[in-house]
């Protein structure tokens, strides 16, 4: 018999499918449902001090409808603020409990000590861990001065990110985990300089692609509401979505692996029981999934059970038998690279 169980973080997991912050985790019904697929932990969706209303719809929608590979999730930290979410905790805690799942509260905020009273209250509802948004692309001033300093401007300046990561480590009892951005983590001086502050696991998204949808009975482009905000007020925009392939994950994972001994949490392009054995392999020690689930609220249930057969079809005894398997074949960087890599 083959054990799923894994360690990332400061927490014992189950399996090391993660459910990823999103829309389908922001109230009780929707984390009591994915607690009853198997998940060994689920994210909660990102929340402020108070509620935030996100960016003008449309917001969540596919680029590509029929193939539903390019997902657009420019919800701008659209969420019911941490009263409401630590309320939805304390209702879930005894069946998460009883599953043996457990729950990540994911926030941001405009300062330390807004994100610092967001932690706190999720610790107090049950929280197992906390993971620090730094990487919301679609939040900004423009929204408000409720947006200006939240999600991805955390990771803007390595001091900024590791004084945040620093002082919730000091101030909770719960593991920090940072979800960083991608461009951040292969840019050498910004992770060397984490590393001298880590935190206690990071996550990620293996890759990102610029898309354009186009309306082609009137020509006109299809945006998130998010990006008409900026066009209206004059502010560059580059179309993205988050679109990132299996491969591309694989690679910077290992490529991280190398250079570091923190826990890494990747996600991208994984949709099935092997991708997570080859993410593992690759050096993760979980991962998380969330265009999946969009495309089919049970996927997440099938990747377990395929990961479960996996292991038993390939011999393996257990997550720790693999994890870091593919490493040993790979150079160390810089002869390990991968693109745009800020190497010195």
């Amino acid at each position: 018999m083959s054990s799923t169980e894994t360690f990332v973080g400061g927490l014992s997991l189950k399996n090391p499918v993660i459910l990823a912050s999103a829309g389908y985790a922001s109230t009780a019904k929707g984390i009591e449902q994915h607690i009853a697929r198997g998940y060994g932990a689920i994210v909660t969706k990102t929340v402020t001090i108070k509620p935030l209303g996100g960016a003008p719809k449309p917001t969540v929608f596919w680029y590509d409808p029929e193939e539903k590979m390019l997902l657009s999730g420019a919800e701008a930290l659209k969420n019911p603020g941490i009263d409401k979410m630590a309320e939805f905790l304390k209702e879930v805690m005894p069946l998460a409990k009883a599953a043996h799942c457990k729950i990540i509260g994911s926030c941001t905020g405009n300062s330390i000590e807004e994100i610092l009273s967001v932690a706190k209250k999720y610790e107090e509802a049950g929280a197992s861990a906390i993971e620090l948004n730094m990487v919301c692309p679609s939040s900004g001033p423009h929204l408000g001065p409720d947006y200006a300093q939240v999600g991805k401007w955390w990771a803007a300046e390595a001091e900024r990110a590791t004084a945040l990561i620093t002082k919730l480590q000091k101030s909770l009892q719960i593991p920090v985990w940072a979800k960083l951005p991608l461009e951040r983590l292969i840019d050498k001086k910004f992770f060397d300089q984490l590393l001298s502050s880590p935190p206690d696991a990071i996550s990620f998204v293996g890759g990102r692609l610029p898309n354009l949808k186009i309306n082609v009975e009137t020509g006109e482009p299809l945006l998130p509401g998010n990006l008409k905000v900026m066009i209206e007020q004059g502010i560059p925009i580059s179309p993205m979505v988050t679109g990132p392939v299996k491969p591309s994950t694989i690679l910077h994972t290992a490529y991280l692996a190398k250079q570091t001994t923190v826990p890494l949490v990747c996600s991208g392009g994984l949709e099935k029981g092997e991708d997570v054995l080859e993410a593992l392999m690759a050096g993760a020690s979980a991962v998380q999934i969330c265009k999946a689930v969009y495309r089919n609220i049970d996927a997440g249930q099938k990747i377990i059970s395929q990961f479960s057969e996996a292991l038993i079809k390939y011999n393996y005894s257990s997550v720790k038998e693999i994890k870091g398997k593919a490493l040993s074949f790979l150079p160390n960087p810089p002869l390990l690279t991968v693109p745009m890599a800020k190497w010195l």
